[in-house]
């Protein structure tokens, strides 16, 4: 089976740069309500060497399910060109389709963001060329046509154990059938997120994969092939964004030169999978409930579960 196309201008622009910068944009009525009021994300995309726009990526996610479940609902990240304005233009050129845990049907993973015990509560997304229409649903990956599949994001059972792993898998062009095979694999720190996020970057190492690779085989590969980073501020406005939006802002780089264009749209999967499972927290450094005053150091990995590491104040004690 011959690889997926993708769209002449996105293998172009991804076969042409070996790092991207990405800018999560504020979305104000998110910030202004303290994530009472979730909207959907959308980020630029940047070559980082000549630092011009390439393509913005727009979430699509119900309203119930981004507002009462994110950051573990359902959800499309659309991948559009951009004109000479900047405007995204045209139907999206690439699809990924995260499945989660949602407020009604389907409902795909309904223990996510807990354990990484079984597959119902293991994180993965796909990544296909082009799209699937106005009327499909996020949440429903089980029945879309693979036919246009270039890969997935995969959570491994445990998560990786105390370090948040993922395996990165492209369309296995051996295979009649549309299957996807490990190419690469990434793995993350031990704790991250919270206050240590201010003065700290996280990065997420990647390293080649052999296809039956296991988790533990992945701890002891190099993570010299690409690497995803989630930045810190560089000033002090970017300081006060961090801490009071969920506005982030990832490199996501390669080491080698070899790397496809589908690939790389893989690796920007990931990207977009590491946000939402890791980084999309509201508040995550502090947060105010009516009454307790919660201030968060970092979190800490735990086979697949994000635990906080924090202080809590009763601003009534004593009252």
């Amino acid at each position: 089976m011959s690889r997926v196309e993708i769209d002449a201008r996105t293998e172009e622009l991804l076969g042409n740069s070996n790092s991207f910068y990405v800018q999560q944009q504020i979305q104000w009525l998110d910030a202004v309500s303290q994530g009472c009021i979730s909207q959907k994300n959308k980020y630029h995309v940047f070559d980082k060497d000549t630092n011009v726009l390439i393509m913005i990526i727009k979430e699509e996610s119900g309203d119930c399910n981004r507002c009462c479940c994110n950051p573990c609902h359902s959800l499309f990240a659309k991948f559009y060109l951009v004109d000479e304005a900047g405007k995204a233009t045209g139907t999206p050129v690439l699809t990924l389709e995260r499945d989660g845990c949602d407020c009604g049907q389907p409902s795909p993973k309904p223990c996510l963001c807990c354990f990484a015990c079984t597959e119902n509560c293991s994180d993965r997304g796909i990544i296909y060329a082009g799209d699937f229409g106005e009327a499909a649903v996020p949440g429903m990956s089980a029945v879309r046509d693979k036919s246009t599949m270039i890969g997935e994001t995969r959570q491994p059972l445990k998560g990786g154990g105390f370090h948040p792993v993922l395996q990165i898998m492209e369309r296995d062009e051996s295979d009649p059938e549309p299957s996807n095979i490990q190419f690469a694999a990434a793995r993350g720190p031990r704790c991250f997120g919270g206050m240590s996020e201010l003065c700290c970057n996280v990065e997420f190492g990647a390293s080649k994969a052999k296809p039956d690779m296991g988790v533990d085989e992945i701890h002891k590969l190099e993570f010299d092939y690409a690497s995803i980073t989630k930045v810190k501020p560089a000033s002090f406005s970017q300081a006060v964004r961090e801490a009071f939006t969920d506005v982030d802002i990832y490199v996501v780089a390669f080491e080698e030169e070899d790397v496809t264009p589908q690939q790389k749209a893989n690796f920007l999967g990931t990207m977009i999978m590491m946000e939402y499972m890791f980084f999309e927290r509201s508040n995550d450094i502090c947060r105010y409930d009516g009454r307790y005053f919660h201030l968060t150091f970092f979190n800490c990995f735990c086979y697949g579960c994000v635990c906080p590491c924090k202080l809590v104040f009763d601003t009534q004690a004593g009252n």
